[in-house]
């Protein structure tokens, strides 16, 4: 019975309770056959209890009954054994005792599962009140760290274990708000497998229309591999999941302001990404292309670290904004620079992908050398306007999609006033 999916890993306390159940059945089973009265309501009750510990023991309930099965079959293997030197007793087992131990065995299995089940509900339920409990907290409540603590220690969890948070832009637009749920559900399980985690350690909440995720970081790992570690599992989960837009990754932060720290990175990470731009490389792994041929949506905010701490500085902001808005006043010069950082500053590949000949690149390039000042050769200019066209492109996305919900609103009103003429 040991090797039965749940039962191995049990910790030698449940095992130990495990025993004990088994002690319970076999000996009500026997005080039943030799009564001949069914099991009391308090014994009922008895049972029902050892069934909904093994909800929070994880063991599964088709293991819980076949289990349960083994241990009917053991009992009528006994009683055969009995009732081979006995002729009599082997009659009376054969026409009386085994119609009543199966009925007894199937009435008994059917109790369990309902007391399993029932108490899986009220797991769920139970669960998902101290899942917006957390979310209150993060959210709203950040410095209330006392009930931060408790609130994750209810849920099974270490509240001392650093982790980083992950806003994934999921396409749910043919899924009836009465069935959402279940497909978050699903997509949880899928990325619980992706990211090698347990279900239940995998914190899950529906935040500004996107679904975010706290993944738990492994203790001692540097906050680089945590963040690498993320994001190979995040692309993976981005191949085998179609209904993915877009993965954005937070930096590895703890306790309820840094759990909020890391969404609120995650989120920037998505908005931030260029439009229909490439996504984070991940080393080891083919992350920018799949069989289809579709670029993967993985953004890490590590990525921008360096650019949202710029757009914290308004003076440093305004400056490198400048930078390429001087460059916009000439025609081709920004498109230039643009496909020169494409193609790693490797000046023939930059012209064949502009469509110019060496020397007009090269003529723009000093073009844009005397406008600015700059040295392209030199490791702080490059990283000065590398910074300014992010910057630049981010503003552009930002405003389109302003225009779009503004567009879209408009549209709105006027099929609202249509519809009431």
């Amino acid at each position: 019975m040991l090797s039965l999916e749940g039962y191995s890993a049990l910790s030698a306390a449940a095992r130990k309770d495990i025993f004990s159940s088994i002690a319970f059945s076999a000996d009500l089973w026997f005080q039943c056959l030799l009564n001949g009265t069914p099991p009391t309501t308090e014994v009922m009750d008895q049972t029902a209890a050892f069934a909904r510990r093994r909800v929070h023991q994880n063991v599964p309930l088709r293991s819980l009954l076949r289990a349960f099965r083994l241990g009917a079959r053991e009992l009528w293997r006994t009683c055969t054994e009995l009732a081979e030197v006995d002729p009599a007793l082997a009659h009376e087992l054969l026409f009386d005792i085994s119609p009543y131990l199966l009925d007894y065995f199937d009435a008994m299995a059917e109790h369990i599962a309902e007391a399993y089940l029932d108490e899986q509900h009220q797991q769920a339920r139970w669960r998902g009140s101290l899942l917006q409990q957390l979310y209150d907290l993060v959210f709203h409540a950040p410095d209330d760290a006392a009930r931060f603590r408790e609130t994750v220690e209810a849920l099974g969890l270490d509240a001392t274990l650093p982790r980083i948070a992950l806003a994934v832009d999921l396409d749910l637009r043919d899924h009836a708000p009465s069935v959402r749920e279940d497909a978050l559900d699903r997509f949880a399980l899928s990325a619980a497998r992706h990211f090698e985690l347990k279900p239940d350690t995998l914190v899950r909440v529906w935040h500004r229309e996107r679904l975010v995720f706290w993944l738990p970081c492994v203790r001692g790992d540097s906050m680089t591999r945590n963040d690498q570690r993320a994001a190979e599992h995040a692309a993976a989960l981005a191949r085998a999941e179609p209904r993915v837009r877009s993965i954005g990754i937070g930096l590895m932060n703890e306790g309820a302001r840094g759990w909020a720290a890391s969404v609120e990175e995650a989120l920037k990470a998505v908005d931030f990404a260029p439009r229909g731009g490439r996504a984070d490389s991940v080393d080891n792994a083919d992350e920018n292309s799949n069989e289809s041929g579709n670029v993967l949506r993985v953004h890490r905010f590590s990525s921008i670290a360096i650019e949202e701490s710029v757009r914290s500085s308004a003076n440093v902001l305004r400056y490198l904004v400048s930078l390429a808005e001087q460059l916009a006043t000439e025609a081709d010069l920004l498109a230039t620079l643009e496909a020169w950082f494409a193609s790693g500053q490797r000046r023939r590949q930059t012209a064949e992908t502009l469509g110019v000949h060496p020397n007009t690149l090269d003529y723009r390039l000093e073009r844009i050398e005397t406008l600015l000042g700059a040295k392209l050769d030199d490791a702080q200019w490059i990283a000065r306007l590398d910074i300014a066209l992010k910057l630049r492109r981010a503003t552009q996305g930002a405003e389109r999609d302003g225009k779009k919900k503004e567009k879209k609103g408009r549209l709105g009103v006027k099929k609202a006033k249509s519809a009431a003429r």
